[in-house]
């Protein structure tokens, strides 16, 4: 039987993993060339030298930073165009290292993202400093990613959980941890902490209690700062594992003082992250003065619009901002493969469908409250905005909802698929269907990866093999040295969750024994 330890490995092995694939999309992406990334550099690297917002200028915040910081904005010759490489950039001429004054449309963020990961910047220079930022970021990101997996293994029934967790981490959501975005802090942050309380309802333990609610507060404090909307999605995250609980199994919970003293912890930053949000919603006002930039096209359209238009074009953009969620690489200019769209809509729809076969009561509640999270808090959010701020929504916004529907969804599945008796698979069996899931992840993954290095060295309508041979630009190390840390953090988390699906709970024998001092019962 595994010693108690276990989980830990589960945790540092996931975490290697899901660095590597970041931190290849940290390398394989030219400097700048992330979702609205220059603002986002330039910000972390001001925050980090005292200057948390900067007064307004003409098209964003006034800042002093590093030139290096600022020639990220001047990467965006093949932007926008899939058969230009990034070979036109300009490069960076010296150290970058003087100071500049330049402006940033994310002057009125959060500082917390950008202070977290903005520090490298102190003491790396030039583009080494910016790779450095991104990796920190893509580490950060990925160890509450990570936490998901080590929860899972303290688990009685992890095989579907771990498969759900393949199907929530899309392309998308990899890759913003790889570059300056504090998407990535919102996205991860929010999965542990829902994950954190699917096991604190659903496998509950006292000796883990603990943890979980570590996981819970500082998932929630790194979470809740990183964007206007976050708090959001935090709440959601807390919340939605409740439905699971009757109040016989939600008066233990809000008894104990452990549990206390972590929801005033979040609570504090919560209330810190929304008082800060008049002061970011400040650049949403002064889109009206704003209204193009200088390549022509909108900012900030439909400003001004009614919250039913909002709300209207929202529903018929799900197919595209669905799409974007799998993955839309770039400033939303690299969309992932035909394949890796049908891959992940084949596995979230099959998880739907299990979820209206076998739920019930509960279960079911919690399934629905899932989906129309999914389907309807976005258009909601925007609904809000448009009259003020215009129509802003990018598909990325909604991957906390995706990912907490594809991990709550098998999260509750597991407990009701039939696992005894003849209606049991065999094992081998089962372990096939794992196996085959985890093989098809590796494949869409790598695929999309593979796919936008190749836009971005050689342009799309090259041959592929000139991406190696004849790149017109190539990320530190080369190309195979990307595609090569990619695909061994790939197969690397297959791994993990064939293993989660193979190993044994090292609380079975609690279980066995009848201990009666979990906090909460499993009333779903």
């Amino acid at each position: 039987m595994p010693s108690k330890t276990a989980h830990w490995r589960v945790f540092l092995t996931a975490w290697v993993a899901l660095s590597l694939m970041s931190i290849a999309w940290a390398l394989a992406s030219p400097l700048g060339s992330g979702p609205d990334e220059p603002a986002h550099i330039i910000k972390a690297a001001s925050v980090v030298r005292g200057e948390l917002v900067g007064p307004q200028g003409d098209t964003g915040n006034i800042v002093e930073v590093p030139r290096s910081a600022a020639w990220t904005a001047t990467q965006d010759c093949y932007r926008f165009d899939l058969n230009q490489d990034a070979g036109c950039a300009p490069g960076l001429e010296g150290s970058g290292s003087e100071t500049v004054t330049t402006e940033t449309s994310a002057g009125y963020n959060n500082p917390v993202y950008y202070a977290a990961v903005g520090w490298p910047s102190l003491l790396l220079t030039g583009e080494s400093g910016l790779y450095a930022v991104r990796i920190v970021s893509a580490l950060i990101s990925s160890a509450m990613l990570a936490c998901a997996f080590m929860l899972v293994a303290g688990w009685q029934r992890r095989s579907v959980p771990a498969v759900g967790l393949l199907v929530a981490l899309t392309p998308m959501v990899i890759y913003v941890n790889g570059v300056v975005n504090p998407s990535a802090f919102e996205i991860s942050g929010s999965l542990a902490v829902f994950a954190a309380m699917l096991s604190i309802v659903l496998h509950p333990n006292r000796e883990l209690l603990v943890q979980r609610l570590t996981i819970v507060a500082v998932s929630a404090v790194l979470a809740l700062g990183a964007r206007t909307v976050s708090p959001l999605w935090v709440a959601l995250a807390i919340v939605l594992p409740l439905l699971l609980l009757g109040r016989r199994g939600l008066a233990p919970l809000l008894r104990n003082r452990a549990v206390i003293v972590s929801a005033i912890v979040v609570a504090l930053v919560a209330i810190a992250a929304v008082a800060w949000n008049p002061i970011s919603t400040r650049l949403a006002v002064d889109a009206r003065t704003t209204p193009s930039s200088t390549s022509g096209f909108e900012v900030f359209p439909d400003v001004g619009s009614s919250p039913l238009f909002g709300f209207m074009k929202m529903i018929t953009l799900s197919v595209t901002n669905g799409n974007d969620m799998i993955g839309n690489f770039g400033w939303m200019d690299t969309p992932v493969p035909d394949t890796t769209i049908v891959v992940w809509t084949v596995l979230l729809g099959a998880l739907v469908l299990a979820a209206i076969y076998l739920l019930r009561r509960r279960q079911a509640v919690f399934g629905l409250a899932l989906v129309l999270c999914f389907f309807f808090v976005p258009p909601l959010i925007q609904a809000a905005f448009i009259t003020t701020g215009g129509y802003i929504w990018q598909g990325r916004y909604g991957l906390p909802t995706l990912t907490m529907l594809a991990f709550g969804l098998a999260a509750v599945l597991a407990s009701v698929i039939p696992h005894k008796g003849k209606s049991r698979p065999p094992i081998g069996s089962a372990t096939r269907i794992v196996a085959i899931i985890a093989a098809v992840f590796v494949y869409a993954q790598s695929y999309a990866f593979a796919s936008a290095v190749h836009r971005f060295t050689v342009g799309s309508s090259t041959a592929w093999k000139q991406m190696v041979t004849q790149p017109a630009w190539a990320p530190p190390g080369g190309v195979v040295l990307s595609l090569a840390i990619f695909g061994a953090g790939a197969l690397l988390l297959a791994a993990v969750v064939v293993s989660l699906h193979l190993m044994k709970n090292p609380f079975d024998h609690d279980e066995k024994e009848g201990r009666r001092e979990d906090l909460t019962p499993r009333t779903v």
